[in-house]
């Protein structure tokens, strides 16, 4: 309430945030939207486990949002009514002198007959300026009982915007997960087009001499030469992806285009995280933290507040409210379920992939021996290595896959299921 100090408060200030120290050696720029990008002068060094804390901390878009919530906070509804409430005394005040002036001269006058005509025009000036000062008590209540209502609206309106930047926080920090996991998986990738450039080269050289001898033709040359113009340009493509994403996870990470990112291995989704799963739980808690299912019931609370306030004289804006939210429910839990089907699905390729490179290794060790012992040859033997090493490939992005749909679900059940998700 300022009705009590309406004479004089000033609206509150908006606060800026502190921007957290880095701990490597850097240097800061301010963008065009006021807010600070770290430019470090070394390089970076991130890791999956602490990736969002350091976007929690830096990426300039959950900064601003932050100081977005603050500005809520700090503002005040009650002061749009320090002068209605200063304005209304005053005019009570006034109403009440000139009433007691006006009693005190009728008083005055007596019951003379002479005067009757005077306290006539008297008390009809009187019953005026009551009508008046009853109109202007009645305002004054009004005002209360509006301002008790405004800042009721405005605590739920803070409350709104707190939950809207919070989940656009949890999307960014999502997104920075994604391209994360991304980047090493690119990465990963790339190593493998070089080791497939490498055995091209091996079997180009062979095929050579074989083409010399005439054990061969030239179009199995050629064509070995075409596959490796093709792993080249793969290997161009892959280098420009990896760059692209390493700029994405700097400005996530709220450092600037060109700093040089280090990325640890990837986590390993554990067999005691993969039975601790419980679908029904998972779901539950899933449809509790949804922000999608949040704002749904904001907007049926704001049509069941508007209709009782008589802002609206009808249920429809209710009801159509409700009906949306129950839709989103459905909508959430079937994209919840599709989840936790696609990470039953990762489980299974892995479990696959995990026996296939058992399979490779008993054969790869097989093949040491035989290699060792002159029974086979240095080409049957590189051949072996390369099944053994691509079912290791196989492997790794199985288990990135996995921790793709591991980290989605665990997300899920944060309340952030988004498009891309």
């Amino acid at each position: 309430m300022k009705r009590t100090i309406a004479a004089g408060l000033s609206a509150a200030l908006l606060c800026g945030m502190v921007v957290p120290a880095f701990a490597a050696d850097t240097k800061t720029a301010t963008n065009t939207t006021g807010t600070t990008q770290t430019q470090p002068t070394a390089p970076v060094k991130l890791t999956f486990d602490k990736l969002e804390e350091t976007v929690r901390q830096n990426n300039v878009t959950i900064k601003a949002n932050n100081n977005t919530v603050l500005s809520a906070e700090k503002t005040d509804v009650s002061d749009q009514y320090i002068e209605s409430y200063f304005q209304l005394s005053e005019q009570i005040s006034s109403y009440q002198k000139q009433i007691k002036e006006l009693q005190k001269t009728l008083k005055e006058l007596g019951t003379d007959k002479a005067n009757a005509g005077l306290r006539k025009t008297l008390e009809s000036q009187i019953s005026i300026l009551q009508r008046n000062l009853a109109a202007a008590e009645a305002s004054y209540r009004n005002l209360d009982d509006d301002e008790d209502d405004a800042e009721e609206d405005q605590e739920k309106t803070v409350d709104h915007t707190r939950r809207q930047m919070q989940n656009a926080a949890d999307e960014i920090c999502l997104s920075a997960e994604n391209t994360y996991i991304s980047l090493r998986g690119m990465k990963y990738t790339l190593n493998q087009t070089n080791r497939s450039i490498q055995q091209l080269d091996r079997n180009i050289a062979t095929v050579q001499k074989q083409v010399k001898l005439g054990m061969t033709g030239v179009n199995t040359l050629k064509s070995l030469q075409a596959q490796r113009e093709s792993a080249v340009a793969s290997k161009a493509s892959l280098t420009t992806q990896v760059e692209a994403l390493t700029n994405t996870l700097a400005i996530q990470c709220g450092y600037t285009t060109g700093t040089q990112i280090e990325t640890s291995d990837l986590p390993v989704v554990t067999a005691e995280q993969a039975t601790a799963i419980d679908y029904d739980k998972d779901l539950a808690e899933a449809l509790k933290n949804s922000y999608a299912i949040y704002s749904k019931e904001y907007a049926m609370q704001t049509a069941s507040d508007d209709y009782e306030n008589n802002k609206t004289n009808t249920l429809y804006a209710y009801q159509a409210a409700k009906i949306d939210r129950d839709a989103q429910k459905e909508s959430t839990t079937a994209s919840f379920r599709k989840l936790y089907t696609d990470l039953q699905e990762k489980q299974t390729a892995l479990a696959a992939a995990d026996a296939d490179l058992a399979q490779a290794k008993k054969t790869f060790t097989v093949s040491q021996v035989q290699y060792t012992r002159g029974m086979i040859s240095k080409m049957a033997y590189t051949d072996a290595l390369d099944t053994f090493t691509t079912a290791q490939e196989t492997e790794v992005a199985a288990r990135i896959d996995l921790l793709t749909a591991y980290n989605t679900y665990q997300w899920a059940k944060r309340g952030v299921i988004t498009a891309t998700t």
